[in-house]
């Protein structure tokens, strides 16, 4: 284990000295770029039709500009960090890759990816305030405040919320409203779970809430109650922080009386909501589809969305998706050729198309005017309603290692809703988190 973690250590130290030798561009390197006759290399996890819609929108592009794009498949999205990372310090990397926030942040560690902070600010390439506005919440959460300086590491393309999805027939067999605060939300739950809904299929038991273990799902809730998971000031995981320990206690809470459950497998949740005998799923607006078919071909009636309850005076949500991360090729023409694809496919129109193409959310509040996104929304309340609650977003921690520390939430989350000591598992987690982040930071 030691040798390993050496040999790890090794390898990253020499990916920084090889590729912190050459490749810094500076300001002027980047406003006196040619783009023209360029070609990115842009690297990507998905491999079904919304590759074929890319490889046609960067034809598009190239006949509009003049620079090529080359969309190029390269597996799952840890497969696309590993090809990154082991191309730093070479002209081999990508100019784009698709990733989360703490991919960014381990590319960024070994200079595999580049601050975007030099190209958003351009006055000849980059992007305005108004666009930036566009953006919103979108835009802020692509940066790092972990590192000196706050780069910004993400380039946003499709994101989605955790939102929850719920049964309001039987809500309103309940005589209850829409849940906003974390306490009516537990008293629906326990009702539901002491109480049937009419509709119900199947001779499943019911329950108010069944809950995803993920960490996405953990910190939506810790957000929910005034909270976070990461301390940016002093560059440390905070998971057995009071807001942590107060949220624990209201899922256990839930679990302890049998009014909540962990998820049964994957899905379960959506497959349970749609049968109706759970009242209650916390999930991405990505999935709202999902939910819709699962509920037509279950109990069939009606259903809605909603914010998580919060103890917050307005909601504040879990905003998460893959983005565009920039490699540092050293080439400023490339760069500035990267960040024109960049903008391109982030567009008003392309972010809008791009939503339908992927399932994922746009990232332009003008988007949302576009036709296609207007037909949806006319065709879905609960997309539209779904579609104001995006500026209430948060992201999670774009930090090297979180990847890891993922997986030790989701163990300790299922402990907690199983009945386990709720401030002695935080604690373990929270040592666990920063022990698997000095790992991924010490070179």
């Amino acid at each position: 284990m030691k040798l390993s973690k050496i040999i790890i250590n090794l390898f990253v130290a020499s990916l920084i000295l090889i590729s912190g030798k050459a490749f810094a561009v500076t300001t002027s390197d980047i406003e006196n770029a040619n783009p023209t006759g360029q070609t990115v290399e842009f690297w990507v996890q998905y491999s079904d039709e919304r590759l074929d819609a890319m490889k046609a929108r960067a034809e598009r592009f190239e006949a509009e500009t003049g620079i090529k794009v080359n969309v190029v498949y390269k597996g799952h999205y840890g497969k696309v960090q590993s090809a990154m990372m082991s191309s730093a310090g070479t002209k081999d990397i990508a100019d784009v890759a698709r990733g989360y926030g703490n991919a960014a942040a381990d590319m960024y560690i070994v200079t595999a990816a580049i601050d975007q902070t030099i190209l958003a600010n351009s006055k000849k390439w980059g992007v305005s305030q108004a666009d930036k506005d566009d953006w919103g919440a979108n835009w802020d959460v692509g940066y790092s405040p972990y590192f000196d300086g706050n780069p910004k590491l993400l380039h946003e393309v499709g994101k989605s919320i955790e939102i929850i999805y719920y049964n309001k027939d039987w809500l309103n067999e309940l005589g209850l409203d829409e849940p906003k605060t974390p306490a009516d939300f537990a008293k629906a739950a326990c009702a539901a779970t002491n109480k049937d809904f009419s509709g119900k299929m199947g001779e499943e038991p019911s329950y108010g809430y069944e809950i995803d273990t993920d960490a996405s799902n953990f910190a939506a809730w810790v957000f929910a109650h005034g909270g976070d998971v990461f301390d940016y000031d002093n560059g440390q995981y905070i998971f057995n922080g009071p807001k942590s320990v107060e949220a624990m206690k209201f899922i256990q809470g839930m679990s302890s009386k049998g009014c909540a459950i962990a998820a049964r497998g994957k899905y379960t949740d959506q497959q349970y909501l749609g049968q109706g005998s759970v009242l209650f799923s916390a999930g991405s607006t990505s999935g709202i589809t999902y939910f819709q078919k699962a509920i037509q071909e279950g109990y069939n009636g009606n259903w809605d969305v909603a914010p998580i309850s919060h103890t917050t005076s307005e909601p504040v949500l879990n905003l998460y998706g893959g983005g565009l991360i920039m490699g540092n090729t050293g080439d400023a023409n490339r760069m500035v050729a990267a960040y024109q694809w960049m903008k391109y496919i982030t567009n008003t129109e392309n972010s809008a198309v791009w939503s339908t193409e992927s399932g994922y959310g746009f990232v332009r509040t003008s988007s949302g005017e576009h036709p296609l996104i207007k037909e949806k929304r006319d065709a879905m309340a609960q997309y539209d309603k779904s579609l104001g609650m995006v500026k209430y977003g948060k992201g999670e921690p774009s930090v090297p290692g979180y990847y890891s520390v993922r997986g030790e939430v989701e163990k300790a989350y299922a402990a907690i809703i199983n009945g386990e000591d709720i401030m002695s598992t935080l604690n373990k987690l929270n040592e666990d988190a920063n022990a698997i982040l000095k790992d991924a930071t010490d070179n």
